[in-house]
């Protein structure tokens, strides 16, 4: 498996595995037309939502002064997802062309990159949003505020992005377009760790490439999965703990909060969980099966084969989840989103009205010298 999640056309069996020809691994035939409706789809949400994200958080409204780095964290959780489904239109192409590349090298590259970085950088957005949400509703951030909020926002806004983008490094410097066999003619972007391998046997090299590639599916499921849910979990089992004792003696309208918003936290974790936990449990798998910690089968591997596209699609619908997840969790957001659409709307009727106004009184100064000139013509 590669660095990022992207799909691939055919099986890396580890050198004890049977032959190839004696296992099927043809793609199911409906993935070369779902999988990029799917792409295609979450392209279309995912630009539209995470477009509208950063304007609205932008939009400047009076609110406590910590909301600032939530709204920045929202933000950057949006730019991230933006920058990843911009690249959806490509690999809905490469899919739907038999996991053939046309784009060419820097295209390759610069796709899977973006790809790496919102995988990373959404993550850990996220990871600092849910920890950022716990300090406010502790009231650890009140002995903070008066500490320059502005270059602490940008201190940990900045982190989240320059971590993101050396994680995702491997997936700029490696990643390039390769050429299949002749029979099939196919041009792949795929990962190429030659450079990282100095032995010349066909052997070795076939045994290093597959434990760089065990070790770059191994580390981005650490630091891109397992991590960050780990800090998910601690915080909102941390934060429904919090609220529970702060609101489980209170009347029947505290309670109804409480069980609110413990459903909102529940679906924030599990929406992550969900989206993300098949893709790196197929990963995981195919890793173990390729080093030979689990033992082969044809149709195991097969099924972890073409099971593998749907799996990175399901991860890649978070990406269209997380405005609608944080709309439905913060009320203030909403508040923020009715007042822009109320404001934008205000000012097409104004300038409608200014514009309907303006015609008036161009169309009433043609009557007035159509009428002036008719009557200079009478006079003479």
């Amino acid at each position: 498996m590669s660095d990022i999640p992207m799909s691939f056309p055919s099986p890396s069996p580890s050198p004890s595995t049977p032959p190839l020809e004696t296992c099927d691994y043809s793609e199911w035939g409906a993935t070369w037309v779902l999988i990029p409706a799917i792409y295609i789809l979450a392209f279309t949400l995912g630009s539209l939502g995470n477009g509208l994200l950063p304007t609205i958080c932008t939009h400047p409204v009076r609110s406590a002064p910590s909301r600032s780095l939530t709204d920045s964290l929202i933000a950057s959780l949006a730019a991230a997802d933006l920058a990843f489904v911009v690249t959806l239109p490509l690999w809905a192409a490469y899919t739907a062309l038999g996991f053939h590349w046309p784009f060419g090298k820097f295209f390759c590259k610069a796709s899977s990159y973006l790809v790496a970085v919102n995988m990373y950088a959404s993550v850990f957005s996220l990871a600092g949003l849910s920890v950022e949400r716990y300090w406010v509703i502790a009231g650890r951030l009140q002995a903070h505020r008066a500490r320059g909020s502005r270059s602490r926002i940008l201190w940990i806004v900045g982190g989240v992005w320059v971590v993101a983008s050396i994680l995702a490094l491997p997936a700029l410097l490696l990643r390039t377009v390769m050429e299949g066999n002749a029979s099939y003619r196919l041009v792949s972007c795929e990962m190429d760790y030659s450079i990282l391998i100095s032995t010349d046997l066909p052997e070795d090299r076939e045994w290093a490439e597959l434990l760089w590639t065990a070790a770059m599916g191994i580390k981005s499921t650490l630091l891109g999965f397992l991590l960050p849910l780990t800090i998910l979990l601690l915080c909102y089992c941390s934060l429904g703990h919090l609220l529970s004792q702060h609101f489980g003696r209170g009347p029947w309208a505290d309670r109804r909060r409480q069980r609110r918003l413990l459903r909102v936290i529940i679906t924030l974790v599990l929406a992550f969980f969900l989206c993300w936990l098949p893709f790196h449990v197929n990963k995981t798998l195919s890793i173990l099966t390729e080093l030979e910690l689990l033992p082969y089968s044809c149709s195991f591997d097969r099924a972890l084969l073409v099971a593998h596209p749907y799996t990175t699609c399901l991860g890649y619908v978070n990406s269209c989840l997380n405005p609608l997840l944080y709309a439905c969790c913060d009320a203030g957001f909403r508040r923020r989103c009715r007042h822009l659409l109320m404001c934008h709307n205000l000012k097409k009727v104004v300038s409608g009205l200014e514009q309907s106004f303006y015609e008036y009184l161009s169309d009433l100064n043609n009557f007035w010298c159509c009428k002036t000139d008719s009557k200079d013509l009478d006079l003479k």
